[in-house]
């Protein structure tokens, strides 16, 4: 099948679980990051948890909401993978690859997700608690906090955007189903990804950061160019 033949309904479906996929991430980056929630990088420099203990049992309602928006987002990346899995030819290789990685890293995202839905609902729960000392509920939160990090800094984006976007890059790029300068920013993406992994051991390169919101625009763009073919279709 030919790009030209591409279903115009598969293109849609997955052009608008793109765009969705990168606009609710976005947009629960964006709200935990101005409450306080879900992400502490001072975990990694042995920080005090209290900080983050304090802004959870400030916000209750709002913790256990938006745990929606990454499960709904991180489906919609899978859902993407699957349509254009279907769609791109069977002799590009790259795509078994992207494919993987969806599948691989979408359950580890949402996983991850729950176990730390679980912790901040122990940490409202035992709130006012006399039976929960501090010292342990710090100890509880550095540990599982630190677990959820290492897990949706480096696994998260090793399977989603490496393994996933940049190889769905590559394979776009083969079948010229996008602009070439798009998919060469995607395999880029996939790069500086890499590179940022060192943040976990590396301080300094916890400025590349920068680059999962990146990905996040890279992905609507690429919803947008599927609509696009779809139109054409």
């Amino acid at each position: 099948m030919s790009i030209a033949q591409l279903p115009g309904s598969y293109l849609r479906l997955a052009g608008i679980s793109a765009i969705l996929a990168g606009i609710i991430i976005i947009c629960f980056a964006l709200i935990s990051d101005s409450h306080g929630l879900f992400f502490f990088y001072d975990i990694y420099t042995g920080g005090s948890v209290e900080p983050w203990i304090g802004n959870v049992r400030s916000n209750p309602e709002l913790s256990r909401i938006i745990m929606a928006l990454p499960v709904l987002g991180f489906s919609c990346f899978l859902i993407t993978g699957l349509v254009l899995f279907q769609l791109l030819p069977a002799t590009i290789w790259q795509k078994n690859l992207s494919i993987a990685g969806y599948g691989i890293g979408v359950p580890i995202s949402i996983l991850m997700w729950i176990i730390q839905l679980s912790l901040m609902n122990h940490v409202m729960l035992t709130y006012g608690q006399p039976t929960a000392s501090d010292a342990q509920m710090n100890s509880l939160t550095s540990f599982v906090l630190f677990f959820f990090h290492i897990m949706n800094d480096v696994f998260g984006p090793l399977f989603i955007i490496v393994s996933g976007s940049g190889m769905l890059a590559w394979s776009a790029l083969r079948a010229e189903l996008l602009p070439k300068w798009f998919c060469y920013a995607g395999m880029l993406i996939a790069i500086i990804m890499i590179l940022s992994f060192l943040a976990v051991a590396i301080p300094e390169f916890r400025v590349l950061s920068f680059i999962a919101p990146v990905h996040m625009i890279w992905y609507i763009g690429l919803g947008v160019y599927l609509l696009k073919l779809a139109k054409k279709g």
